[in-house]
């Protein structure tokens, strides 16, 4: 399960893709099978969600890392510079944030 919270001071990514409409599904299918094939065994990964965009046209990664240096790891390996490769072929644009978490609110 996916925990967000201040207290463990992990990075967070957020991506936001602009996407042709027939490639929402295939850019969020790629980001999912990365994950799955490689990411999730990189030291240092902690976690990733996937949003499609209900206006068909954006896809949005939230990705925790232990820290910027488990990421550069997984961007730098092949695997990563292979996902970065095949992502830009599918995305228009790409707006990426590192970001830490200030604070949270449940219900």
């Amino acid at each position: 399960m996916i925990n967000i919270s201040k207290e463990q001071g992990y990075l967070t990514l957020i991506n936001v893709f602009t996407v042709a409409p027939e490639n929402q599904d295939k850019l969020l299918n790629l980001l999912i099978s990365c994950t799955d094939e490689f990411i999730s065994d990189c030291p240092g990964f902690i976690s990733a969600s996937y949003h499609k965009g209900i206006d068909g046209k954006s896809v949005v990664l939230y990705a925790q890392y232990e820290n910027m240096e488990a990421f550069q790891g997984v961007i730098n390996s092949e695997g990563g510079k292979r996902m970065i490769s095949e992502g830009t072929q599918l995305a228009e644009s790409a707006q990426r944030s590192f970001c830490n978490v200030y604070d949270t609110r449940e219900v």
